[in-house]
């Protein structure tokens, strides 16, 4: 009997220690001093890719918005430091989003940037990395947000263009980085903040998810030539969705996804078979949330959500065993203007940080730690 106890007391203190250790996580962020940066601009987005091909990730910050400012990649120096910066473009851009990939398949990563009411740009990479020769690409248009996906399944990567009250736009590669034939979807009084790219109903075709200001979101399902027709809307028209982002939280099988809101609660939309997304938890708190991103932070198997607010403190909520979350707040001394959130291991420890893109203010990394 003695033994048994012994036995019992021991598997509680291992399960009590273990659930500890999934949970006990902080985010380090040095008291300002990781930054990307110390210029005040009025960031959008940042985004991380490995530039350089080096290994790291590199962080591309787009800025600028409805002004004209200076873009720039960042460098990784492969400790999560970035001390070296190069400017991308001979001229100061509005812009809104950079991503990378090798779009003309020279083997070196090209840059492409979203601009608001400009065009829009790709910058080809080179040996030397001078990123000096630059088109352009889609119409000149409201552009809030870029993705970059292989749409037509023909081996190169196409660029998907969020507009704001203007048609989004499907920019076919011609896979030698020519992207001049164009495929609309969504109407010219939507104003689409965000678009994410993922085979949401298992067909084996990449569909598109739209986050919406003053009307519904949007699912437009892919029938394989890609034609966007089917539509499915899901949310509610009072909410000015922001940001959205995309995974299994209830580790059902489906695809989940997350609406950042701003001046309302954030939700999570449960997938099933029927894709009718009429399954919904809403965060207690209502917020000015501007991006919401979906990680495993700490890396114990359940999702977490991150929200990137608006002239309020940034949260981490912690996904837990009964479908709950754990709220965890970023630095409680700033209110800063979060444009976008981006996550990513930056110092090659397998942990995801937390990058802040701030408008007005420094642009703070935050590093994953646990305790």
């Amino acid at each position: 009997m003695k033994k048994t106890r012994v036995q019992l007391t021991f598997l509680i203190l291992l399960t009590v220690t273990l659930n500890a250790l999934a949970q006990e996580i902080t985010f380090f962020n040095a008291d300002g001093f990781f930054s990307i940066g110390t210029q005040s601009n009025r960031t959008a987005s940042i985004t991380l890719f490995d530039i350089d091909e080096d290994g790291d990730l590199d962080a591309l910050v787009a800025n600028g918005r409805h002004w004209a400012e200076q873009n720039y990649v960042y460098y990784n120096d492969g400790k999560g430091g970035f001390k070296v910066a190069q400017p991308i473009g001979k001229f100061l851009d509005a812009s809104y989003a950079m991503k990378s990939a090798d779009f003309n398949n020279d083997g070196f990563m090209d840059i492409a940037v979203a601009n608001d009411n400009i065009p829009n740009k790709i910058y080809f990479g080179s040996s030397d990395q001078s990123f000096g020769n630059e088109k352009t690409f889609g119409s000149i248009s409201p552009s809030r947000n870029l993705e970059i996906a292989d749409i037509d399944n023909d081996g190169d990567f196409d660029l998907i263009l969020s507009n704001r009250k203007a048609k989004n736009e499907i920019c076919l590669n011609d896979g030698q980085g020519n992207f001049e034939n164009t495929i609309t979807f969504g109407n010219e009084s939507d104003q689409t903040i965000q678009t994410k790219v993922v085979d949401i109903n298992k067909d084996s075709h990449l569909d598109l998810i739209t986050a919406e200001r003053q009307t519904k979101n949007k699912i437009y399902l892919n029938d394989g030539k890609q034609n966007f027709i089917k539509i499915i809307a899901f949310g509610n028209t009072a909410d000015e969705t922001r940001s959205i982002d995309i995974g299994d939280v209830d580790k059902d099988g489906f695809l989940d996804i997350a609406t950042g809101n701003l001046g309302s609660k954030n939700s999570i939309y449960f997938g099933d078979t029927n894709l009718a997304f009429n399954r919904i938890f809403d965060f207690k708190t209502e917020r000015n949330t501007s991006s919401i991103k979906i990680s495993d932070l700490n890396q114990d198997g359940y999702l977490d959500i991150i929200e990137g607010n608006s002239e309020q403190r940034n949260y981490v909520h912690l996904g837990q065993k009964n479908g709950e979350f754990k709220e965890m707040g970023l630095r409680d001394d700033l209110k800063d203007d979060t444009y976008n959130i981006e996550i990513g291991d930056l110092n090659g420890d397998d942990l995801p940080d937390i990058v802040e893109s701030n408008s007005g203010t420094w642009n703070l990394f935050y590093r994953t730690q646990k305790k």
